[in-house]
């Protein structure tokens, strides 16, 4: 059954987005009429978990919520994956389940962990920066490797790229040429156990 819900009382359930990847589609959905925005919001489920205490945790969709809060969205459709509200079960409990369920990533904007979900935002605007999920964002775009139905797979790329710290000598000025060599590295055989990997580019 999916309903209304106030975006800000979702709470995230991992630590940090890509902001680049955010501004992107910031600027394509600010291209949108009200009318076609309010559709793809209505049109876009934003799937949850129940706690025991009845919070509402999300499972996917952190990026759009962040966009969608930016653009002065207020209230979203959930959909509920799963409800835990009348199991009685511990904190630790909790979030143990929710990480063998792959609906939890506790590891933080510089791909350190796993973090104590004590420090997790208590909502989407508490969300910190990781430059690299950016990088996987846009090497994805560009063709590099395909979408995975994998939970979290973009995050398992931006490690990838942190391993080869791409972005470490120039930071965000040097954003270009790091995709650049993300994008060879995507299709070389180091990364072939990567999800959704490609041993030559996506053609477009």
């Amino acid at each position: 059954m999916k309903k209304s819900q106030k975006l800000l009382k979702l709470k995230p359930t991992q630590f940090a987005v890509g902001i680049l990847e955010i501004h992107e589609k910031i600027e394509a959905f600010e291209k949108l009429s009200k009318k076609k925005l309010k559709k793809l919001v209505k049109e876009t489920p934003i799937p949850v978990v129940v706690s025991p205490e009845k919070d509402l945790y999300l499972v996917d969709h952190h990026h759009f919520l962040f966009v969608c809060w930016h653009l002065g969205v207020e209230e979203v459709k959930i959909e509920v994956v799963e409800d835990l509200s009348k199991k009685k079960m511990t904190l630790t409990q909790f979030w143990k389940y929710m990480y063998r369920k792959n609906f939890y990533y506790p590891y933080c904007q510089f791909g350190e962990g796993p973090r104590n979900s004590l420090y997790l935002p208590q909502d989407i605007r508490g969300l910190a920066d990781d430059p690299y999920r950016s990088l996987a964002w846009f090497v994805r775009q560009e063709g590099g490797y395909e979408n995975s139905d994998l939970p979290f797979a973009e995050f398992h790329w931006a490690n990838f790229f942190r391993s080869k710290k791409l972005l470490h000598r120039h930071g965000r000025a040097g954003f270009g040429s790091a995709i650049d060599k993300a994008r060879k590295l995507a299709h070389s055989k180091e990364a072939k156990k990567l999800p959704g990997y490609l041993s030559q580019p996506k053609e477009n």
